[in-house]
């Protein structure tokens, strides 16, 4: 306000002085001056914003890196855990016919590993919420935002694999070894656990039930759409075993690309 009065009494004295040549000239002097610091007042609040931005961008790009290292580790089990479900389906496929108990036990251990099923689930709640909040356009930098992009389409490509390995299991797998219930006898149904029964013994098991359960195990190991199942399964598991391997890779690069981000 005293910088205000200070400038009208100056514009006054000029005027009464009868100095209109120099009342103009100081007039657009100081329109310029008003414009200079509507300027640096402007620049000072962009300033103030961009740094807002780029605090609230270091902060999501944080939260990605955990999000990814996390998946680091999520990935590295699925991987293993596939790879694992293909080396039993090729063990079960080239082993020999099951004729004691105790190949019954080994049969039934590696199909039950097979059969085990485990959905993929990413880490990716960082990304999902700049996604559903619109904040997508304040991660700047070009190469991670398409990175990210491209990690959810191949979370979404794993997720229509396991589909349809899924589908596979139950009509090849699943249903036919329903027809064989009495080789699920290793499993304890007498006493309830929060999670799999507990496992029984070759000597928990009644003898008066051996010859029926190698039996029903010597069938499914001959059974050709069961042999099938695990033909497909052998494939479909260490198909989505090397895209966890490749997709370790691509997060690995996203991490890295993320911390020169956050360096600069």
């Amino acid at each position: 306000m005293h910088m205000i009065k200070f400038f009208r009494k100056i514009r006054q004295n000029l005027l009464s002085e009868g100095k209109t040549e120099k009342y103009f000239k100081y007039a657009i002097g100081e329109i310029v001056l008003v414009v200079i610091g509507i300027l640096i007042a402007l620049s000072i609040n962009n300033w103030n914003e961009a740094r807002k931005e780029r605090a609230k961008e270091i902060n999501y790009l944080k939260n990605l890196k955990i999000d990814l290292l996390n998946e680091v580790k999520n990935s590295e089990h699925f991987a293993t855990y596939h790879f694992q479900k293909a080396e039993n389906c090729s063990s079960l496929l080239n082993s020999e016919e099951p004729s004691t108990m105790e190949d019954v036990q080994d049969y039934t251990n590696k199909y039950e590993t097979v059969f085990m099923w485990k959905t993929f689930v990413p880490n990716n709640n960082t990304f999902k919420e700049l996604l559903s909040s619109g904040n997508l356009s304040l991660i700047k930098n070009d190469a991670i935002k398409n990175g990210m992009l491209e990690l959810d389409k191949i979370y979404a490509d794993i997720s229509s694999s396991e589909y349809h390995m899924r589908r596979e299991y139950e009509e090849y797998l699943y249903d036919v070894h329903v027809k064989n219930i009495s080789a699920i006898g290793f499993f304890d149904m007498n006493k309830p656990t929060y999670g799999i029964p507990n496992r029984l013994t070759i000597k928990d098991i009644p003898e008066s039930m051996h010859k029926k359960m190698i039996e029903d195990v010597q069938w499914q190991h001959h059974n050709d759409i069961f042999k099938n199942g695990l033909r497909l399964a052998f494939m479909n598991n260490s198909f989505i075993a090397g895209k966890h391997k490749n997709l370790l890779l691509f997060i690995n690069e996203l991490i890295q690309l993320i911390d020169e981000e956050i360096k600069k």
